[in-house]
This record gives structure tokens, C-alpha cells and sequence, in this order.
């Protein structure tokens, strides 16, 4: 998570203008990154972007019981949901069907479960960060989370995104083990990505253009 509200909506806007750059230049410029080229994939970014904005909102009404419960939920649902984005990035329909009917029979019981019975919300920590007080979750949960997550990347071999997925997801569940919050993992990882791809996009794909004519 960012650290306050103002880190949270910049990082909202700044990764939102580089979303837009990608599928711009996907669209209608031949300096394009094709392993985003998918509906999915900028859905799948879109909703690490959204986040940003959400915990913004979260941090703005901290101390206002109802909107931070509103937005709290809000984030929760986004969670719920980005594992679905990530199977539909599958290119193997069967497949992807049968992990979208495997990821729904568990996911909602356990949802419906877990809203009638939770107060969900945000508080801030000892050390600053969001804590989100959502589903009391055992790590087995976030292992069967973790497999929905990551799975469409390792069968299509985004490699990238394996990597960069792996390393902040363990990053952030050793610093969750500390103190229950992702300190500013979230947000890093959110930002290093944006920069990584715009970078790509702005200096290394027409300097390898270049590069290619000389």
C-alpha cells in the first residue's frame, strides 16, 4: 500500500497515463509491447492501477466509518476479482473455463462467508501503512489465491511477469507477517512496472529501431 493518500492518487495517475500510452501505441504505433496486446492483460494492469485509487479514497475517509467500509469492500472485491481477469488471459479456452468454474466454487462460498461475518475495513499501523482488516486469511487461502494469480503467466510464459509477480508478492508476505500490512510494496511495485513499460515504450523500442537502420 502507499503511504498516504496523496502518494496513493499519484501513483493512481501516473500509472493510469502510462496504461494509456501502452494501449495507444498497442493500437496505432509500431513501437508496441506485444505481450500486453490483449483486452485481459490491460484489464489485469487496470486493476492494480484501480487500487491506487480506492486506497486513496480508503485514506481520505481513514476515520469515517462508512466510507471506509464501503471502499474497504470495494478493494476486497477488486482482490476477489483480479484472479479472474488473470485466468481470462489464458489462449487455452478449456482450460480456462474449467479455472474459472474452479476458482468461483471456492471463491464465492468463501466470500458470501466471509462478508455476512466480518467487519471489514482500514486502519493505519504502527508503522504508518494501510492495514486492511478484510478476511482473517490463512496462508493456505493465499497459496490457493497466489495459484489463480500467477497461473496464467507461467503456462503463457510471460516471464516478466512471473518474476516481477513472484518477488513482490514474497516480498510483501514476509513484511504482512511483521505487521499485517504490505507496507509499500503495492505501491512500489505499481510505479516500478508503469516506469518499466514506459521506459520500453518512450527509449528502448525506437532506440533498438535505430540501432536496427544504422
Amino acid at each position: 500500500m502507499c503511504w498516504n493518500e496523496t502518494v496513493s492518487f499519484n501513483t493512481f495517475l501516473f500509472s493510469s497515463f502510462v496504461l494509456v500510452l501502452i494501449i495507444y501505441n498497442n493500437l496505432f504505433t509500431k513501437y508496441k509491447i506485444q505481450e500486453l496486446n490483449n483486452i485481459f492483460m490491460y484489464l489485469f494492469i487496470a486493476s492494480f492501477v484501480f487500487m491506487q485509487l480506492i486506497e486513496f479514497f480508503i485514506w481520505r475517509n481513514i476515520n469515517n466509518k462508512f466510507y471506509n467500509n464501503i471502499f474497504s469492500i470495494a478493494a476486497t472485491l477488486l482482490l476477489i476479482i483480479q484472479p479472474i481477469v488473470s485466468i481470462m488471459i489464458l489462449s487455452n479456452i478449456q482450460l480456462r473455463n474449467m479455472l474459472l468454474s474452479l476458482y468461483s466454487l471456492l471463491a464465492i462460498p468463501y466470500s458470501i462467508y466471509n462478508f455476512s461475518n466480518t467487519n471489514i475495513h482500514s486502519v493505519v499501523s504502527e508503522s504508518g501503512h494501510l492495514r486492511w482488516e478484510f478476511f482473517n486469511t490463512t496462508p493456505i487461502i493465499w497459496f490457493i489465491w497466489l495459484f489463480f494469480f500467477l497461473f496464467s503467466f507461467i503456462y503463457e510464459k510471460k516471464w516478466f511477469g512471473i518474476i516481477f509477480g513472484m518477488v513482490t508478492l514474497v516480498i510483501s508476505f514476509i513484511n504482512y507477517k511483521s505487521d499485517y500490512t504490505m507496507w509499500s510494496m503495492w505501491c512500489w511495485g505499481v510505479n516500478s512496472m508503469m516506469i518499466y513499460y514506459a521506459i520500453y515504450l518512450l527509449l528502448y523500442l525506437p532506440f533498438l529501431e535505430k540501432s536496427n537502420i544504422c
